[in-house]
């Protein structure tokens, strides 16, 4: 057993990398899933550079025996699960609302719905019961904004919000508070580097995404919230 809450980030892209690094700055033992071992390791190794301590497992979220079966042995390890944070995802475009939109939307519905329905399910007990349980879920704020382009992503990012709201209203009588935080893109200082001229306008910076989410882990903040950080003073892009 840790005295150290636990937060568990889904994800181990450039956004789970830099939440998972600024949560452990505020102290808290990371534990890093993604079906990519050595995704989930690289985190993990970043972590422990900056000081902090990581875990990483690889998993499928689309299993629930499996996310079942970590739990217990994190639980029976660690004896806490304090925060989740879900940034599984993908994007896939078409050109119209047809086939091509239905496809991508059986593409698109589990790894950022079906994998975010299984995370919050498993442990959502476990974060409502913590002293300070926080549940972070990152859309985009064009899921509101659909096109016929986009319109099986939105639809996605759309069902997963809607999970949210559904998972504030079972911790209505708790403490813990579930948070949809909105982006309109991540940013990355590669993508900076890749393209040194080209202006991101309305873009979050990935380090941006990460204080904000622990900033909020660690903070005041209403139950069913929703963080836009593409308000003035959260985006440094």
């Amino acid at each position: 057993m840790i005295a150290a809450p636990v937060a568990i980030v889904a994800g181990a892209g450039a956004g789970g990398r830099s939440t998972a690094v600024a949560l452990a700055d505020k102290g808290f033992h990371i534990v890093v899933l993604d079906t990519r071992a050595e995704a989930a390791a690289d985190v993990v190794r970043a972590v422990a550079e900056a000081g902090g301590a990581a875990e990483g497992h690889s998993v499928d979220l689309l299993d629930v025996p499996e996310v079942r079966a970590l739990r217990t042995d994190l639980l029976g390890r660690l004896g806490r699960v304090d925060v989740l944070v879900h940034l599984v995802g993908g994007w896939r475009g078409s050109s119209g609302v047809d086939i091509e939109a239905v496809d991508n939307w059986n593409a698109l519905q589990p790894p950022i719905v079906g994998t975010l329905a299984t995370l919050t399910a498993v442990f959502g007990e476990d974060v409502r019961n913590a002293p300070r349980g926080r549940a972070f879920m990152v859309t985009s704020t064009t899921a509101q904004r659909p096109t016929a382009g986009n319109v099986a992503y939105a639809a996605a990012k759309s069902a997963a919000e809607a999970w949210m709201a559904g998972l504030a209203h079972g911790w209505r009588d708790a403490d813990a508070a579930s948070v949809v935080v909105a982006v309109k893109a991540l940013l990355t200082d590669a993508m900076r580097e890749k393209d040194p001229d080209k202006e991101f306008p309305g873009y979050t910076h990935v380090d941006d995404l990460g204080r904000a989410i622990a900033d909020a882990a660690t903070g005041p903040i209403e139950n069913g919230s929703r963080l836009d950080l593409t308000a003035e003073g959260y985006s440094r892009a």
